[in-house]
């Protein structure tokens, strides 16, 4: 009897120590010593100090997604025929199936819902190269705004997400209900992102570009990607700014559109219900 007892004690004494171990591990993947948004679990992989908070993976304070790589969406430059922009004939010339009309009635391979958004690996504000894919998997849904510093509505967006000023009130397109949307934004329950293709005077944007946009527009919680190669504009085959679209947590357009904003701010507002994709 007395072997039997010292064999149970002994064996939950291993399960104590099994569950305190696998419950730190758990803890260590939470917490964040220095307070600069990326857990000492993720600063340890990527070899930034967990106590430093000036040490960090981006300056900018952007998620960090240690699982990208497993995300299959196109890679730039793209490649013809069968990728997005290219021409087609029928639904079998592209990747995705969908050759479609464009404004101008020519036949493009053209993005549609469920899409993987592409890997856009593009300069910020701050200077640094920033994969689109590490705002993947944050369980939040994407707004990637899309459009250029001459383009008088975009303009507008910046200013009111970045100080509230109302004048974006002014355009016809606003309703009261996409007030909401900022706040959303500051509080982090969506992540939203700004690419811009070209600059005031329609020259190609580059690190200046979004930077001179960051300093009139700061926005803390906002990166400001430049798409200096033009990648996202023929990929989106934009035709309107601003073009904003959603996706889900992982890069799964849940709209599309190559120009405006309604349906992603009616969404975002709760106008509209959030679609679900299969």
């Amino acid at each position: 009897m007395l072997k039997l007892s010292m064999k149970i004690f002994y064996y939950t004494l291993c399960l104590i120590l099994s569950i305190n171990i696998l419950f730190q591990l758990e803890m260590d993947k939470i917490v964040d010593s220095d307070g600069d948004g990326y857990t000492d679990d993720i600063e340890l992989k990527v070899g930034t100090n967990p106590n430093d908070k000036t040490d960090r993976y981006y300056y900018g304070a952007w998620p960090y997604n240690p699982n990208k790589d497993s995300i299959k969406g196109d890679e730039f430059p793209v490649s013809c025929p069968g990728d997005m922009g290219c021409e087609c004939t029928q639904n079998s010339d592209c990747d995705n199936q969908n050759c479609a009309k464009s404004v101008r009635g020519d036949l493009y391979c053209t993005p549609q819902l469920g899409d993987i958004f592409p890997r856009f690996i593009a300069v910020d504000q701050y200077g640094e190269s920033v994969d689109i894919y590490d705002f993947a998997m944050q369980g939040k849904i994407l707004a990637v705004e899309f459009g250029a510093a001459w383009c008088a509505p975009c303009n507008d967006v910046s200013v009111w997400l970045s100080s509230g000023n109302e004048k974006i009130k002014s355009n016809k397109w606003w309703k009261e209900e996409y007030s909401v949307i900022k706040e959303r934004v500051d509080k982090e329950e969506i992540i939203f992102i700004t690419i811009l293709y070209q600059d005031e005077l329609k020259e190609t944007m580059d690190f200046y570009g979004v930077e001179s946009w960051h300093n009139k527009y700061p926005h803390s919680k906002i990166p400001v990607l430049a798409d200096e190669y033009k990648d996202i504009q023929e990929w989106l085959m934009s035709t309107g700014y601003p073009c904003i679209n959603l996706l889900d947590e992982n890069m799964r357009l849940l709209t599309y559109t190559s120009r405006g904003l309604i349906e992603a701010f009616d969404i975002l507002s709760g106008i509209k219900p959030m679609p679900v994709l299969d």
